[in-house]
């Protein structure tokens, strides 16, 4: 009988010795972090000049501490955005205060997180290759991206939201390779929390358990299980956010009531086209559908290749430009290589689907640089995946 994988993976089974793997990636991890810290003491420490969304939810997070009211625009209880980041951001100013110093303290701790991050992306690559070099690869490719550490001196949900989405899948797949099944339960609190922080990635449910259904095909009770179980940390995290709703602003909303990033997105200027935001996101999709009925080849164009340059192409400002448009270029190329090559792998093909579902369903909204950062890390995965599977003589099926 086969024996489950029920453990994270450890250093030092084959290849190199166990310290030298644990120092190279304790390295790495130590490089992130000393450049988040440069990349904070440059943007400066005390810096006050906040950036238009930084400057809401900093406001957002001192009306919550000192009012008790959720508002995102200050006039008035609202959902307008998720509770994931604005409550992380007053559980800092709780823990350090609200000044420029507990500010400061809490873009610290988002220095720590986005070296976290960086394990995490080693971890998750390791998990799902069994290659330490992989994971390696991976980690230092994230190390190396300076974008990162513009938005750790920022206090917007990038740098929280990279770290719990890696966390989540950490957790998901230690979750799928045991046989505990409280940690279904765990891994879908966080995803529900990942959710909260960032919506877009809850496209993805349909697509996580789907290896398991195929494997686990007419077994109900074996597969049915750990989808109530991750239904019931998702559930529990959510629960107190959609009864808030109800019974603050009498309505049921599952996540936020904000739809401009897709009306802002169906076209490079909606408002010079005389369009008007429906306010709803089946109100924004049917525009799409009569955008692609009015002008089917410019529409499609922009959905696609137009929203992918903006993305993925085009240099990120206050970055070192060279450093950062190579390393954006090895993710994006070496990456989308890579996850082709493992969607055609009996192995790999659904934890590739769901990247592939993930990254799709970014280009139905407003195509802004800083939104592709969250698939760099499974790009770095697969890119790593790539380059070793290239150089050696073993190929997995």
């Amino acid at each position: 009988m086969k024996k489950p994988r029920n453990s994270l993976p450890r250093l030092g089974a084959g290849g190199a010795s166990p310290a030298l793997q644990y120092g190279a990636l304790l390295a790495v991890c130590l490089f992130a972090f000393a450049i988040a810290i440069v990349y904070l003491y440059y943007f400066g420490l005390y810096n006050t000049n906040y950036w238009p969304d930084e400057g809401r939810y900093i406001a957002m997070a001192r009306r919550i501490l000192t009012e008790h009211v959720y508002s995102y625009w200050g006039e008035g209880s609202d959902a307008y955005v998720s509770f994931g980041f604005p409550l992380f951001l007053t559980a800092g100013m709780a823990l350090f205060g609200a000044d420029v110093k507990g500010i400061l303290c809490i873009k610290i701790l988002q220095c720590f997180l986005a070296a976290v991050t960086v394990f995490l992306t080693y971890l998750l690559g390791r998990m799902l290759t069994q290659k330490y070099s992989v994971g390696l690869i991976a980690a230092v490719i994230i190390a190396l991206n300076p974008v990162y550490y513009l938005y750790t001196s920022r206090l917007l949900t990038e740098t929280f939201y990279f770290f719990t989405m890696m966390l989540f899948f950490v957790v998901f797949l230690w979750a799928r390779r045991g046989e505990k099944l409280w940690r279904y339960a765990l891994a879908g609190a966080l995803f529900a929390l990942t959710v909260m922080v960032r919506p877009l990635i809850v496209v993805t449910l349909p697509f996580l358990f789907l290896p398991s259904l195929v494997e686990r095909w007419k077994q109900w009770k074996v597969f049915f299980t750990p989808v109530l179980l991750f239904s019931a940390g998702f559930i529990a995290v959510c629960l107190p956010w959609w009864i808030r709703n109800l019974v603050t602003l009498g309505q049921f909303i599952p996540l936020a009531t904000q739809t401009n990033p897709i009306y802002a997105g169906l076209a490079p200027n909606p408002d010079a086209m005389g369009l008007t935001d429906p306010g709803s996101f089946m109100g924004n999709l049917k525009l799409l559908f009569r955008l692609i009925a009015e002008d089917p080849v410019g529409t499609l164009h922009w959905m696609t290749f137009g929203k992918f340059d903006i993305f993925f192409m085009q240099p990120v400002a206050m970055t070192p430009e060279t450093i950062s448009t190579f390393m954006q270029g090895i993710t994006v190329w070496l990456g989308l290589f890579g996850a082709l090559r493992t969607l055609f792998t009996r192995r790999y093909w659904g934890p590739t689907l769901v990247f592939w579902a993930y990254l799709a369903a970014s280009f139905l909204f407003i195509p802004v640089s800083r939104y592709a950062l969250q698939y760099f890390p499974f790009m770095a995965i697969c890119a790593g995946y790539l380059l070793v599977t290239s150089f050696s003589n073993r190929e997995d099926p």
